[in-house]
Formats: structure tokens, sequence, C-alpha cells
């Protein structure tokens, strides 16, 4: 892989868009096999874990698949189980800080309703 020295992007993330350019360009196809991780990893020049990084991109995207001790397989759009389109990284990623910080308010409120259990009388 031959990537500008001024390129910022994590190794992953090439790899990713490689793929992704890959795959929308259709090779591999719909329901397709991805190479192994092996496979990829010396077509790359990197660890196997680098590798790992760059399809778990590729499936938070939809793009890609996991069949367990099958291998990573390109989606069909017909196999979208829940009939929406896949939403971006970036969506989920904000979507769990939303969660996170509500999570957080919410333990403050009980927080603050179990201090008064505790002290009855003082409020």
């Amino acid at each position: 892989m031959s990537v500008p020295p001024d390129d910022p992007r994590t190794k992953a993330s090439r790899i990713a868009e490689t793929l992704r350019t890959e795959i929308e360009s259709g090779q591999p196809g719909p329901g397709r096999k991805l190479q192994s991780l092996r496979e990829l990893a010396d077509r790359f020049q990197v660890h196997p874990v680098t590798v790992t990084k760059g399809i778990q991109e590729l499936i938070n995207e939809g793009l890609i698949t996991s069949v367990p001790n099958r291998g990573y397989f390109v989606r069909d759009e017909a196999s979208n189980d829940s009939g929406a389109a896949p939403r971006a990284a970036s969506d989920v990623h904000d979507e769990i800080k939303a969660l996170t910080s509500e999570l957080q308010r919410l333990a403050a409120r009980v927080a603050k309703l179990e201090e008064r259990a505790d002290h009855p009388g003082s409020a």
C-alpha cells in the first residue's frame, strides 16, 4: 500500500478506504467473501490486527458482515435485516455520547433521591 507521507489517516483507515473503493466498484460483489485476514495483512504489509480494525470500520458502515468461522462477506442490500439504511459510524458514536450523557444525568438524579431517602426530613 503506497500512501503519501503527509496522509494523516491511520493504516486501518487507509485499508478500509481501499477495500471500500473495491467493494463500491463491484470487486468483490455483493455476497462475496473477502480475502482472509492473513491474506489482507500480507497484501497491505501490516499486522492482522490492523486489518481487523479496518474491517471493523466497514462493518460499522454496513458494507460488510462477519460470519463466524467463515470470514467476512460483502453485504447484499437485500440482506439488510432491518430494511433501514446502514448508519454511519459517526452517527452511532454521537448516539452513544448522547446516551452516556443521559445516563450520567439520571445517575446524578438517583444519587440525590437516595441521599434524601437516607436522610428523611432534610429536604
